[in-house]
């Protein structure tokens, strides 16, 4: 056991704890939060005093151990750019665990991630959900599929424009992603039949899709694109989650309506991209205050994963949000749209024991994450 005492404590869910104790069973859960120092017996204990812990970060849309940019073209994985739709592809077997983005995550303060292909197909393959420590990607899951990506606007309509196939404009990747979507709806009723169908693989994850287990996760940047995959979400009963977001809040009242949560991000992104033009650092903020399920994502190798904070701490004094709501963005937020919010994303008993020992706030710049735990073990320390 670990215990943790002293410093401020901030559970995110349950206020802010001034100098209370936190203690990590054997069991990789939080066995206790206590609102005041005590002692427990047999603990290996921590001093924190003077510093802040806070729960692991959880940035909920990267490509972390996927798109490997140390090594080149190599190391880039991310898009299967073979066929704009490949449901069945796997960031499973794509994820590079001795990525130093890993480490770089730890040592920002995240232990939870959701990585999965790019954005160039319309259907681009599956996600998951994992932790940043190991050394075993089936080890380091914690949901696989966590959700199947698509995309819309600019990417799609750019790599297959050049190929001189579908899709080329903006129809055309509705059409795409509706045809596939119906040919799941049929192969899912003749595999019920009598005679059912040989395996298709492809319409096996789209199944998945209509049987509501996992959701579409959307890689939207302009309004119009956004309303357009929430009427296909409508068209087929489906869940779906908005990446990016940039324009939305054009559309956040419609959004709220439609139950959709948006990932907004990278707030710190320059890329010259059209569709980015209408970023801002009050994005999440507007979103949230409209009732929409907030996140705020890096995108990594976008911006470097440990970046994460600083875009919370930007939404928190130059968007609007204030600090509480600007870490909840990072934290239950991202947990809430993962469906995992019983195992991460605050400092209660009972969860996953993923939290950090900062220097100061974590939003403040100078601060550093001096000890990440994942699961209870010690998995970052500052000049180690």
């Amino acid at each position: 056991m670990i215990l943790i005492h002293g410093g401020t404590i901030l559970t995110v869910t349950d206020g802010v704890i001034e100098g209370g104790s936190v203690l990590l069973g054997d069991d990789g859960k939080i066995a206790e939060v206590f609102a005041k120092h005590t002692d427990v017996a047999g603990a290996t204990v921590i001093d924190a005093a003077g510093k802040y812990v806070v729960p692991g970060f959880v940035d909920a849309h990267t490509h972390l151990g996927i798109c490997n940019l140390e090594v080149g073209e190599i190391g880039e994985d991310e898009n299967e750019m073979t066929n704009p739709s490949t449901p069945a592809c796997r960031a499973l077997d794509a994820v590079y665990v001795w990525d130093s983005g890993f480490a770089d995550a730890l040592s920002g303060g995240i232990t939870t991630v959701f990585t999965g292909p790019g954005s160039g197909n319309v259907i681009g393959g599956q996600s998951i959900t994992m932790k940043t420590a190991g050394h075993c990607i089936d080890e380091m899951v914690m949901q696989n599929p966590a959700g199947l990506k698509t995309a819309s606007g600019e990417n799609p309509k750019r790599v297959y424009k050049t190929k001189n196939q579908l899709p080329s404009t903006r129809m055309g990747t509705a059409k795409v992603l509706r045809e596939a979507l119906s040919k799941a709806r049929d192969y899912k009723e003749r595999r019920a039949g009598a005679e059912p169908p040989v395996t298709d693989l492809d319409m096996e994850v789209l199944c998945k899709v209509l049987d509501r287990e996992i959701p579409l996760r959307m890689h939207s940047h302009r309004a119009d694109d956004m309303i357009t995959m929430v009427r296909i979400r409508d068209e087929f009963g489906i869940r779906m989650v908005i990446e990016h977001g940039t324009d939305s809040v054009r559309v956040r009242h419609e959004l709220a309506r439609a139950g959709v949560a948006v990932i907004t991000g990278p707030l710190l992104d320059v890329s010259p991209k059209v569709e980015t033009a209408s970023s801002s650092f009050n994005t999440p903020h507007l979103l949230h205050e409209a009732g929409v399920l907030t996140a705020i994502m890096t995108d990594h190798p976008v911006i470097p994963i440990e970046s994460l904070r600083l875009e919370a701490a930007i939404a928190a004094y130059e968007g609007g949000a204030g600090e509480q709501e600007a870490l909840e963005f990072i934290t239950i937020n991202p947990a809430k749209i993962l469906g995992l919010e019983d195992r991460i994303g605050s400092i209660a008993k009972g969860k996953d024991a993923d939290l950090v020992v900062w220097s100061g706030h974590p939003f403040k710049a100078s601060s550093v994450a001096e000890k990440t735990f994942v699961n209870g073990k010690l998995a970052w320390e500052v000049n180690a």
